[in-house]
């Protein structure tokens, strides 16, 4: 019967390795490394939750996409205004929100006047 030698070797090449590292380092440097496997461990079942979890989600969002048509994109845009020419920058909504004040008759009034409290009266 023909042995796998593999797994073994590298069982034999990890305790030797410990063995020379734990002989080797420090206290403080050889909690460090502990500290490190031990995280690196504790991290590895979260992760395999995260993944099971995101591959359920997608699978969820692929069956629930396919189930009708998108809903239409309704844009609401503001009513023209009579007798005003448009803005000066070419018809985009820049400087639409800034409109001149009107008069009585719906026209934009050329000028506004100011009354300032405190000043001197002209």
């Amino acid at each position: 019967m023909k042995k796998n030698w593999g797994p073994i070797a590298a069982i034999i090449f990890a305790a030797t390795l410990a063995y020379v590292v734990g002989v080797r380092l420090s206290e403080s440097a050889m909690a460090v490394v502990i500290g490190v496997v031990f995280g690196v461990a504790a991290s590895i079942p979260m992760s395999l939750i995260l993944v099971f979890a995101l591959q359920r989600c997608s699978a969820y969002r692929e069956s629930r996409g396919s189930s009708g048509p998108q809903q239409p994109t309704i844009i609401v845009a503001p009513p023209a205004i009579s007798g005003y020419q448009g803005n000066p920058w070419g018809g985009s909504m820049v400087g639409q929100m800034y409109l001149p004040p009107f008069d009585e008759e719906g026209m934009p009034s050329p000028r506004r006047s100011f009354r300032i409290i405190g000043g001197e009266e002209d």
